[in-house]
């Protein structure tokens, strides 16, 4: 196998590799012979397939850029006999972390504050993706030596001023610090390029799950209005990008950074999903659209062709499980409003810090460790209102603690008694948002009861997933 790379003024030159068929992202089965294509192509489609498991696309390009911007590191010895190559893990070899920044730079400068920050975490056992969203305005110390404390999005600009390159390393150490998460990989896009890349992909597939206008929405050096209206929509590159960034709506609450990071991991599960479905990975000149798009518009950091084929691996072992994705934001509503609040600084700057106190985030961390061991049910945010039917008050305020203990972050409230002669568990919702919370609490109250039984009359709690908790004797006769 011979791979000829000029980084001098020449392309990608590939005519012996041998690469999984990347027009179908089945895993071949033993034995069954492999189709020749374009080794130039192959190897930007594998590039490309990096997106799906994290919302960012890993392109190479040509001539030296190829090391010095996009990170590609080229060792002939790692294309020979990787039989199952693998992407960097965490030390317990579960999961793979990878921090998503976009910036909005000007001229292809990258020294720009940050205005998205996200962890996407692969769980290699569960081959579920969680992402989670740290809000722009949580304060950190940006400067050790000065012990200065600022804003997250300035912590990249802030390192990278000083000495080229310790951006990404900087900021790389305090998303560690604050979620516990060891970071594998990083990859920052500037939004020129995240508006060409879905434009190709033919738009996106987007659910608005609340409708708002937003009449302050920079452009230039004014303002413009733009609109959306809850229900499932294709948007273009610009209609998501206005989507991903708007935050000055009054309207359902859509005027919080924290629900513009909702928004953003939207869109970036809806970018996952569309290539992964897309013809357009077959397309050669869709594919050179999109690596033109990136060239001044992306660095990311170091990675291999044997991270490049584990990748691809990755994706169809994430397609054949039919894996999930995830959504969190670090912001006040975390935790059951536990964690994080809004601080009054010495310059009357609006912040977000941990409720321990600056640069500490014992609380944090465990509540992302907590939270990525049950996605499914931590991103449902259910609250629950149990009531007495017949338990008895005692019985029940002991069980809501034991569930409280259990499930740290789930908002459990103790309603009024309803009844004191009704038998039986009942764990239900008016609602179909909260099947995982359901499911395991019902598991966890030992029951099969998941409808509101017939001898409640009236609805309760409109919003939320209800427990009723009767007696544990079944001789007692319902009215």
């Amino acid at each position: 196998m011979v791979l000829d790379l000029d980084l001098n003024d020449g392309d990608l030159q590939n005519s012996h590799i041998k690469a999984p068929n990347l027009t179908n992202t089945k895993v071949q089965k033993p034995g069954t012979p492999k189709k020749k294509r374009s080794g130039f192509v192959k190897f930007l489609v594998v590039s490309l397939i990096i997106m799906t498991i994290g919302g960012i696309g890993f392109l190479l390009w040509k001539t030296g850029k190829i090391s010095r911007n996009i990170g590609f590191k080229f060792n002939p010895a790692e294309i020979i006999g990787v039989k199952n190559p693998e992407l960097k893990k965490d030390k317990e070899e579960v999961r793979t972390n990878i921090l998503l920044i976009g910036v909005d730079s000007r001229d292809g400068n990258f020294i720009s504050n940050t205005d998205t920050i996200i962890v996407a975490s692969y769980n290699y056992k569960t081959n579920e993706i969680s992402m989670i969203s740290i809000p722009r305005d949580f304060y950190v110390e940006v400067d050790t030596q000065t012990k200065w404390f600022g804003r997250i999005n300035s912590v990249y600009a802030s390192a990278e001023s000083k000495h080229k390159g310790d951006g990404f390393v900087k900021l790389t150490e305090t998303v560690e610090d604050i979620t516990g998460l060891e970071i594998q990989y990083h990859a920052m896009v500037d939004f020129k390029a995240f508006v060409e890349i879905v434009d190709v992909l033919g738009g996106i597939s987007v659910n608005v799950e609340n409708s708002f206008v937003d009449y302050r929405y920079p452009s230039g050096l004014d303002y413009k209005t733009v609109k959306f209206t809850a229900g499932p929509q294709i948007m273009d590159g610009k209609t998501a990008l206005e989507y991903s960034r708007s935050r000055h709506s009054m309207q359902n609450n859509e005027g919080s950074d924290y629900a513009r990071a909702r928004r953003q991991q939207k869109v970036i599960a809806a970018i996952q999903e569309k290539i992964a479905q897309s013809e357009t990975l077959k397309h050669p000149k869709a594919l050179m659209e999109i690596f033109s798009s990136l060239v001044n518009n992306i660095q990311v950091s170091e990675f291999t062709i044997t991270d490049i084929q584990a990748a691809l691996n990755l994706l169809d072992k994430y397609k054949d499980a039919d894996g999930h994705t995830y959504s969190f934001v670090l912001d006040p509503y975390s935790g059951n409003r536990t964690l994080i609040e809004t601080k009054s600084m010495p310059s009357g700057a609006f912040a977000l810090g941990p409720v321990e106190g600056l640069g500490k985030y014992t609380k944090i961390r465990k509540y992302v460790s907590t939270i990525l061991k049950e996605p499914k049910l931590y991103s449902e945010n259910p609250t629950i209102y149990v009531y007495d039917i017949g338990l008895g008050t005692t019985e029940v305020k002991t069980t809501i603690s034991e569930m409280k203990e259990k499930h740290p972050y789930i908002n459990i409230i103790q309603s009024q008694t309803l009844f004191k002669d009704k038998a039986g568990m009942y764990v239900y919702s008016n609602e179909e948002k909260y099947p995982e919370t359901i499911t395991v609490f019902s598991k966890y109250l030992k029951t099969e009861n998941n409808e509101k039984p017939e001898f409640l009359k009236s609805n309760l709690a409109p919003s939320g997933v209800i427990i009723l908790m009767g007696s544990k004797s079944t001789q007692i006769e319902e009215n």
